[in-house]
């Protein structure tokens, strides 16, 4: 009989050991979902005095799967803007003033890491992305111009993630550079991972 509380306190021992290394394991366990987000754009490229103000609006969908700090993410965006090019920039020939409407949809990859291990997470990324753009410019003359092309570039970027009930909620601000000075982008971003 004098064995029997050590053998309870025996039996019962490895229970609540188990029981933490679950939910360390839970908490570090991968995790994956789809994500949507929509951004705007309120920019002045600063290296280029004579751009004008650009208005733009991004939009992104994608799969996104989570490995502790580590994350990988596949999706595919567009990315519109409106820019306006002034007398500065083309020293004082008002035909050359115009505006230009860029279009670009794009397929990317990122890997994100998380900074912090807290539940509000600061992360930052890095990605690749292939694009596909066009941009119509229209003159004060009345002229018009439109141009295609595709190319690849990084997309590096900061953002900070958070939970919210059932989904979890983030915002981004990247950096895109499509094709040149014209189509240089910097959304900041809001979107939901479920």
């Amino acid at each position: 009989m004098r064995f029997t509380p050590l053998l309870v306190a025996l039996v019962a021992l490895p229970y609540p050991i188990s029981a933490q290394e679950q939910t360390d394991t839970v908490v570090h366990q991968s995790s994956s979902g789809f994500y949507v987000a929509g951004g705007v754009e309120l920019a002045r490229l600063w290296h280029e005095p004579g751009y004008g103000p650009a208005l733009g609006l991004s939009l992104q969908a994608g799969y996104a799967r989570q490995f502790s700090r580590l994350g990988l993410r596949l999706g595919l965006a567009y990315y519109e803007r409106q820019r306006e090019y002034d007398a500065s920039f083309y020293g004082g020939f008002s035909d050359f003033y115009h505006r230009s409407d860029a279009r670009s949809v794009a397929a990317n990859v990122d890997l994100t890491f998380d900074l912090t291990r807290s539940s509000i997470r600061p992360y930052v990324i890095g990605g690749l992305a292939i694009y596909r753009w066009s941009v119509e410019s229209r003159y004060d003359n009345g002229t018009r111009f439109q141009s295609v092309g595709h190319n690849g570039w990084l997309v590096p970027g900061v953002g900070l993630r958070f939970p919210m009930r059932n989904i979890e909620a983030f915002a981004e601000a990247r950096l895109h550079i499509h094709s040149g000075h014209s189509l240089v982008s910097t959304p900041l971003t809001f979107g939901i991972r479920f």
